[in-house]
């Protein structure tokens, strides 16, 4: 059996990913999805739950969903990247990596990946980032120089970025997964506007956000706009990491230097900023203003709040995804998936968070405080376990049992 692999956050999903699930089963028998967990990538907690958007990824077209951990869902593209390239290596049937990307454009893409690899390596980035700019905006610089205009223009679009650190990370490993792309369609990444039948999935969010919630679902598959309905009639959806707020200008405020130096992404001193900040600053908004420099970007000083909540270290986020985690599959080819994997696989796979926690309890905490930050940016507190006994998706009911016995069905 063929198997071609995803990764998405699905934050939510909606028609553009199903647009990219539909052309890539076409070249391969199985569909495998490595999704981000409760945290997101943006820096904060995911809009639905995992639970709910593997579910939904599941009704839309995927085999098997893995979860991308914290530790990796939580970082910049290149780390995001390679933890979830390691993943589906892991799984040791994938033969094929499939993203959509601005360019649609295979070939062009991997020129971009080897242009950026060389810069990475070139003297030129060092003497750019002496100007106090960000290292994207030095390495898209040093690539400018190296290759032309064509290939670092591809540098200024969120999925081609993506695209391309998968080639990078896919290059790296002992036997390289075919690559294959699918050209975004309709609106563009963070757009605020619609295109044709297609929204991104930030301005989906602010929909949802006001309460929007019918214009919201013109641009969700119907089968995945069941389950966000259900789950924001719940409650267990909408997060905010607004309603998080005090605590963590309260955990930043309590903070030692000691605690900061370990957390990704710091570095030249940054911590001293945040400690200073956090002494004055009466929000986080304005705590991160008066951190931020042309050297580092709001979504990275994002990305280190949240990794201080989530317990995240530098250390951790410098290892390799040691486990396969299964979030939902279907009892066809995604059970089948998982029997190949049993044979196939160089990581064990894990569907329980107990056994989880036993093996590796370091990742497992922090995937659990994840969990219960996710819990406390919804509207109410929320009740979203890490220790579902999922059942898997067979084209009737769907539901999952809690660990307690309890049957929630989704209708």
């Amino acid at each position: 059996m063929s198997a071609a692999g995803i990764v998405a956050e699905y934050n939510p999903l909606h028609t553009g990913h199903f647009y990219h699930i539909t052309q890539t089963r076409k070249y391969a028998d199985g569909l495998v999805v490595v999704m981000s967990g409760n945290a997101v990538q943006r820096g904060g907690p995911a809009f639905f739950s995992k639970w709910d958007r593997a579910r939904a990824a599941v009704l839309s077209g995927a085999d098997l969903v893995l979860e991308l951990p914290a530790v990796w869902a939580s970082a910049p593209a290149e780390r995001f990247a390679a933890g979830a390239v390691q993943i589906l290596a892991g799984c040791g049937c994938v033969d094929m990596i499939s993203c959509g990307s601005e360019a649609g454009d295979a070939h062009l893409l991997q020129q971009a990946a080897d242009a950026v690899r060389q810069a990475e390596c070139s003297p030129a980035i060092t003497g750019l980032l002496k100007t106090g700019i960000t290292y994207a905006a030095a390495r898209e610089q040093a690539v400018r120089g190296l290759y032309g205009d064509r290939v670092a223009d591809l540098l200024h679009s969120p999925n081609n970025i993506l695209a391309i650190e998968y080639l990078k990370a896919n290059a790296g490993l002992t036997h390289p997964m075919e690559f294959f792309t699918v050209r975004r369609q309709g609106a563009a990444h963070d757009s605020s506007q619609t295109e044709g039948q297609t929204a991104s999935a930030s301005f989906l969010r602010s929909l949802y956000a006001s309460e929007e919630a019918s214009t919201a679902g013109e641009y969700i598959p119907p089968a995945a706009l069941e389950i966000f309905t259900h789950v924001l009639k719940q409650g267990s959806a909408n997060t905010d990491p607004a309603r998080m707020e005090r605590a963590i200008l309260y955990r930043l405020q309590t903070a030692t230097a000691d605690e900061l130096k370990i957390l990704p992404d710091i570095s030249e001193g940054l911590e001293n900023r945040f400690l200073t900040a956090a002494k004055t600053a009466r929000s986080l908004s304005k705590l991160l203003d008066m951190v931020k420099t042309k050297r580092y970007t709001l979504s990275r000083l994002r990305r280190i709040v949240w990794n201080l909540m989530l317990g995240n270290t530098r250390q951790l986020t410098m290892t390799a995804p040691p486990y396969l985690r299964v979030l939902d599959f279907n009892q066809t080819v995604g059970r089948e998936l998982l029997r190949q994997m049993k044979k196939s696989a160089s990581l064990p796979i894990f569907h329980s968070m107990a056994d989880l926690e036993r093996e590796f309890p370091v990742y497992a905490e922090v995937e659990k405080r994840a969990t219960m930050l996710f819990n406390l940016c919804c509207p109410e507190v929320a009740q979203v376990t890490e220790y579902p006994k999922i059942v898997p998706y067979a084209g009737n009911k769907l539901n999952f049992t809690e660990d307690n016995g309890t049957t929630v069905p989704l209708q």
